[in-house]
């Protein structure tokens, strides 16, 4: 060890090294993959819901686990909404009128979805679907 470091000084070199190795030691990477790779990480993919009397469309029935952002229009003549429960989900839109729009945000895991309109008896009439995350 140099007569500086025991006085007190520093280099910057030994200041970059000690932030490699703890960097490392907790699984980061040094460089441009890790805010690419956390980007991925909070992207959402969204999922557009066309909702009539007494039925729920989806945009797509294939989900991956992770972010997910239900756009849901209500194309119907009454109020509806968007209930969704599963694995660790159990979320519920705000109530939409007739030509209304509103979303919902949920991570999703692998597993089955029940999804379904929870105004009134909307779901005993049809108004429901499953869907799996695989």
């Amino acid at each position: 060890m140099s007569v500086a470091l025991l006085r007190g000084g520093t280099r910057p070199a030994a200041g970059l090294v000690v932030a490699a190795v703890t960097l490392a030691a907790y699984g980061g990477t040094i460089g441009a993959a890790a805010p690419q790779a956390q980007a991925r990480a909070r992207a959402s993919t969204t999922v557009v819901v066309t909702e009539t009397e007494f039925h729920l469309a989806l945009s797509t029935a294939h989900l991956q686990p992770g972010a997910h952002t239900f756009r849901i229009r209500n194309a119907g003549h009454v109020p509806h909404g968007l209930s969704i429960r599963g694995p660790h989900v159990a979320a519920t839109s705000a109530i939409i009128p007739p030509g209304g729009r509103t979303s919902l945000s949920v991570t999703l895991r692998k597993g089955m979805y029940h999804l379904w309109c929870p105004v009134d008896a909307h779901r005993a009439h049809g108004m429901a679907t499953t869907i799996k995350v695989r």
